[in-house]
């Protein structure tokens, strides 16, 4: 692309967007789709809404276009120039590094201050199930429990969990649960499934005085149970694109509060890639219904030319036969049959004038309009098999 058509304004890409798709569109920019998704929402530039191409594609309405808003930045504005399309194009972490680099540092309090819903919801459950004695089996000792408050580890993991849901929600993404009670960043018709838990460990039971072990099932069985190590770990538990990160685990080098910040940037830059990845998605499924509904209509037309292709073969057999019916009834009349025997009640002449209204009744032609009808009245399924 020249550096004069590479200078593009708002206006240009609210028009452009809304002529075809976002996957179409972003091939001619030389950009990711990706990519000029996030443009349209950093410039505020509306886009059509999933399954807009679709309703558009079979006839249907698909809603007004939405006007451009004013925005921070005019419409004559440019948002694409030569040298960002001379970019190469970044991979999901590079993207990740950069607005990581943009975004305000995220402070992780050691106090829960007007904390968030998700982490409200958390306190508000383990403070009922205290007050009502509740037990729960515990899979590490394997022993049931009582629900004990929170202790100095449980309130740092909430703690980090509280920053990073707030400072998802302060760059517009909203964080709640799924229908399946797991924490959901989402953003649209997009959402990331996560999940904030402590690293287990495998600790060995000590034996008996006798440090004898029974053995199970064969060799002997080393007794164990699972310990927390109080590490944390952040866990992505539903589908990435590829490149992005998927789980961030404290060690002795970092600590969580260190990548908090991390984690806020891969869930802002995954969304859209996600989303973008959807509507890839949903343009193939569009792209392959319409062809096999292209297909389906190719396949009834043909059955329907079957058809009336074999009603016009049935009045045109009907019609051969009844010529050959009325060619010898002529010929009968010329032997020397005595008209007047009677036969079954009726002359010979009676039989031989019976035979032409049987001939006429069973000729198409004496009713030609009745064979064009009654071909246009064949459908696809007039017939049970195609024989």
């Amino acid at each position: 692309m020249s550096e004069e058509a590479a200078a593009v304004t708002r206006q240009d890409i609210y028009e452009l967007v809304w002529q075809k798709p976002l996957t179409h569109l972003a091939g001619e920019f030389g950009l990711s789709d990706q990519r000029l998704a996030r443009l349209c929402e950093r410039e505020d530039i509306p886009r059509p809404p999933p399954g807009y191409w679709s309703k558009l594609a079979v006839g249907k309405h698909a809603g007004a276009r939405p006007p451009l808003p004013a925005g921070e930045r005019a419409a004559d504005a440019l948002v694409i120039c030569a040298s960002a399309l001379s970019e190469q194009t970044l991979t999901p972490k590079s993207q990740v590094e950069r607005l990581k680099a943009e975004l305000p540092a995220i402070r992780i309090s050691e106090r829960l201050i007007q904390p968030h819903p998700i982490v409200t919801e958390r306190i508000a459950a383990r403070k009922k199930e205290i007050r009502a004695r509740a037990e729960y089996y515990d899979r590490g000792s394997r022993e049931w429990k009582k629900v004990a408050p929170f202790d100095r580890a449980d309130r740092r993991l909430l703690c980090v969990l509280n920053a990073i849901c707030q400072a998802l929600d302060a760059h517009g993404i909203a964080v709640g649960h799924d229908e399946r009670g797991e924490p959901t960043a989402r953003s649209g018709l997009d959402a990331i499934k996560f999940q904030l838990r402590f690293r287990m460990k495998r600790v060995k039971i000590p034996t008996g005085p006798n440090g004898r072990r029974a053995p199970l099932n064969g060799p002997a069985v080393v007794p164990s149970s699972l310990e927390s190590t109080g590490d944390l770990i952040f866990e992505v538990t539903s589908w990435m694109p590829a490149g992005f990160r998927r789980q961030w685990r404290e060690g002795s080098t970092y600590r969580l509060e260190q990548l908090a910040s991390d984690i806020v940037a891969t869930v802002m830059v995954a969304l859209p890639a996600i989303a973008a990845e959807r509507e890839a998605r949903e343009e193939r499924a569009r792209l392959y219904e319409m062809r096999a509904q292209q297909q389906r209509e190719q396949e009834a037309q043909r059955r329907l030319d079957r058809n009336r292709f074999r009603r016009l073969a049935e009045h045109a057999e009907a019609w051969r036969t009844t010529s050959l019916v009325r060619r010898f009834v002529a010929a009968v009349r010329k032997t020397d049959l005595d008209m007047e025997t009677v036969i079954d009640g009726m002359t010979i002449a009676q039989w031989l004038k019976w035979a032409d209204v049987a001939a006429d009744r069973h000729d198409p032609l004496s009713r030609s309009l009745g064979v064009i009808e009654s071909i246009a009245d064949v459908h696809r399924w007039t017939y049970p098999t195609d024989g």
